[in-house]
């Protein structure tokens, strides 16, 4: 029955999309059962994978069946044995893996000493349904051969398979260039193009020699302030034309760069200064900075800045030495410093030019927020070719029209767009809002922050594949710099899941279940290993050392434990699931809800919080907070408070008050029935 979610009653011939392979003699039927539901466990990555087994034409039971890595194969078949029907051995034993929905994509079909699995046809259930075959068939073995054996060691992998995840996929060796600084890379291109136009913005531009020059007299003056090597400086600036000349000033100091929001808190700024030790904050001429902030602060205007002789090429730092620090969200309501070293970004921008090359007659827009990591390539990739950096106009970055008309007026050829941003910016052209043939210098188009899904590739396709545009779907959080994995979306109508990629140069990725890699097809938790993975967590050795760990079997290696949700393609791409935790993206924004909550319990007479992220429209996802607490609360109140020490995207726009707030079983607040605004709507107090 391919192209149906349900397989009634399933036999031998209940579908044609089927993965067949045959086992050794079954010893009992309830271990073959087990086994289907451990290898359901793998496939669905659910810990508790419900399941509908029947018997030939005997009614179906639905189970559920927690699965605890750490206990038994023996203990897991006592559990399915309390939890499965009571029928006679010997029969088809059918059982089905089920969506959220409760619509089935998968049968798992055991007869005799064959097994197979049907699927339904949808995208991706062909992959699943190969895969959850070879599995059940591996923990068949293992729990026949040692039930005593916690099932979370078993060892999914042998031989030629686990090479191919472990090393062909990970083939990503590639050599480094000699100049392995930021500013160091910018210097040269300045010798061999000195005229050439380096940035610009709609009113004014500077050459690579006056930006050479410019960012020498700022180094030269923060050395004579007493801000050398490996200080961390604060830059407190919009787009402008200060915005390159301080941040490659500060790198030519030996220092690193710490990017503020200008229209951030007050109080949230000056704990950012104060958590990173920053001396210095260089903010931009006319915009106030908080009094709040304890650190000194200058403008680019100062007198005598970019008087008298030039000083020559200044080079304080290396490539081990900090570039820049930026500011994550964090559980603990603690924002955390991710520290960035030069070599990591030459690394990420080497290879994104030898992959998609630019020339000295292509122009960048720098449109991404600088306090947001992809703004990072943004800001440095152009030199490495001798290109153009054209600083979009602030808060242009949120309308498709402004976007269009600078592509069109500056002959852009490379930008980037979150997910949502990037379907508004196809919207607009497809209702006729622009001629997309009038965007014809644009080369590339890279999209990163959420899933890309593939109706915008489609979109994309249509309107830019007849010009040769391509898009590119970038993977990577902020402790990887930037991006680790890329996909070269097809120009042709796409179905099913846009995979997130390969990995970038020198660049490792691990797909990992209870310490041990997975095989192709079965989700893990994504850990980053080499040369993009960050120094750390800016005064937090303990958080450090808690998502930055050795990296799987090297001895001198670190990875970064991700807390994604992904798998290995049969091509060598990664297809992305999801996350293990409270993380989520709002409009590409990363934000970890346990800091916004954090800041709620702060709120006078709020006993317990939970914030979720909702869409009731696609196009505008919101986030919504449930208190619990006396009727006095007000919506004015919670946002009130939680503006002072968040930033606007993190203020959550609804909230409900509840006498006290669900439950699970365990005791633990219940998120997901909170996350059922039916639930919170039928059991919560709007404010």
């Amino acid at each position: 029955m391919t192209g149906t979610g349900r397989f009634a009653g399933a036999g031998p011939d209940a579908a044609p999309a089927a993965a067949t392979a045959a086992l050794g003699p079954d010893k009992t039927e309830l271990f073959r059962l087990t086994a289907a539901v451990l290898g359901l466990s793998y496939v669905t990555h659910d810990d508790t994978p419900v399941v509908r087994v029947a018997h030939g034409g005997a009614p179906a039971r639905t189970i559920a069946v927690p699965v605890d890595p750490a206990e038994s194969g023996a203990a897991l078949v006592s559990v399915v044995d309390a939890a499965r029907a009571t029928d006679d051995e010997g029969q088809h034993l059918v059982c089905f893996g089920t969506e959220p929905s409760g619509a089935f994509r998968l049968a798992l079909v055991l007869s005799g000493d064959h097994v197979r699995c049907v699927h339904d046809g949808s995208p991706g259930a062909e992959l699943d349904a190969a895969t959850l075959v070879s599995v059940y068939g591996t923990v068949l073995t293992r729990l026949l051969a040692d039930p005593g054996m916690p099932v979370g060691e078993h060892e999914l992998l042998e031989g030629a398979e686990r090479d191919r995840v472990l090393r062909e996929f990970n083939a990503t060796a590639h050599p480094l260039p000699q100049e392995r600084t930021l500013h160091g890379t910018f210097h040269a291109q300045a010798l061999r193009t000195p005229d050439a136009v380096a940035v610009s913005t709609d009113r004014a531009s500077l050459t690579y020699a006056e930006l050479d020059e410019r960012t020498d007299r700022l180094a030269r003056h923060l050395m004579g302030r007493g801000v050398g090597r490996g200080a961390v400086v604060a830059v407190l600036m919009e787009r402008c034309l200060d915005l390159p000349v301080a941040v490659i000033g500060i790198l030519k100091a030996g220092c690193a760069y710490l990017p503020l929001d200008p229209a951030a808190p007050p109080e949230r700024l000056a704990g950012l200064v104060e958590q990173s030790g920053a001396p210095l904050v260089i903010a931009q001429p006319g915009l106030p900075v908080p009094a709040e902030i304890g650190a000194p602060s200058m403008t680019l205007e100062e007198p005598g800045l970019f008087d008298g002789p030039a000083p020559g090429f200044q080079s304080h730092g290396g490539p081990g030495d900090l570039a820049y620090v930026i500011y994550t969200s964090g559980s603990t309501g603690r924002p955390k410093g991710v520290m960035v070293e030069h070599e990591s970004v030459v690394n990420r921008l080497n290879w994104m030019q030898r992959r998609y090359p630019l020339t000295e007659r292509d122009t960048l827009l720098q449109k991404t927020p600088v306090v947001f990591d992809v703004s990072v390539w943004e800001l440095f990739w152009w030199f490495f070719a001798g290109a153009r950096m054209h600083l979009l106009a602030p808060g242009m970055e949120r309308f498709p029209l402004a976007i269009s008309k600078t592509v069109r007026k500056q002959g852009v050829s490379v930008l980037h767009f979150v997910p949502s941003m990037l379907g508004m910016f196809l919207e607009y052209l497809h209702d006729g809002g622009g001629d997309a043939s009038a965007l014809a210098s644009l080369r590339w188009c890279f999209s990163s922050g959420e899933s890309l899904p593939a109706g915008l590739v489609t979109g994309f396709g249509e309107l830019f594949g007849d010009q040769g545009a391509t898009l590119v779907n970038l993977y990577g959080p902020t402790e990887a710099t930037v991006d680790v994995t890329s996909y070269d979306c097809p120009p042709t109508p796409f179905t099913g899941v846009v995979p997130i990629g390969r990995p970038i140069d020198n660049t490792r990725v691990y797909v990992l279940r209870d310490g041990r890699p997975m095989p192709v097809g079965v989700y893990g938790t994504l850990f980053l290993a080499g040369a993009g993975v960050a120094r750390g967590y800016l005064g937090d050795p303990g958080q450090t050392e808690r998502r930055f760990v050795p990296e799987f079997g090297a001895a001198d290696g670190r990875m970064y434990d991700t807390g994604d949700i992904g798998r290995w393609l049969p091509s060598g791409d990664v297809e992305y699931l999801g996350r293990t935790d409270n993380q989520v993206k709002l409009r590409g924004i990363r934000i970890d809800l346990g800091e916004i909550e954090s800041v709620l319990l702060g709120v006078p007479g709020v006993a317990e919080c939970v914030v979720v992220l909702e869409s009731p429209d696609p196009s505008l996802p919101r986030l919504r907070a449930a208190v619990s607490g006396p009727r006095t609360l007000t919506a004015d109140a919670l946002r009130e408070h939680a503006s002072r020490w968040l930033p606007q995207y993190m203020v959550p726009v609804v909230h409900h008050r509840f006498e006290r707030l669900p439950r699970t079983g365990s005791g633990k607040l219940d998120r997901r029935s909170l996350s059922d605004p039916q639930y919170v709507r039928d059991n919560g107090d709007a404010l």
